[in-house]
């Protein structure tokens, strides 16, 4: 599973924010010894539908967490 995706599903990241690699079969995401996302990897927020969110803050993984007025963390599977 991508991590950012496992990150979604726990409720830690924003279930708004998406990256391509979210859509590629078969891709896990970097390696598990990498500290974080590569600075490569373009976000955004499926609200506003462009790289800021809703509150016009920059929409990536460092960002988009509970703090934010327009986070929203929970899944309903």
């Amino acid at each position: 599973m991508h991590p950012i995706r496992r990150r979604i599903l726990e409720g830690t990241l924003c279930r708004h924010l998406r990256t391509k690699g979210l859509y590629v079969s078969g891709y896990d995401g970097p390696p598990a010894e990498l500290p974080h996302v590569p600075d490569t990897a373009v976000f955004w927020c499926v609200r506003s539908g462009w790289a800021m969110g809703p509150d016009l803050a920059p929409a990536n993984p460092g960002r988009c967490g509970g703090a934010r007025e327009c986070f929203e963390g929970e899944i309903e599977v």
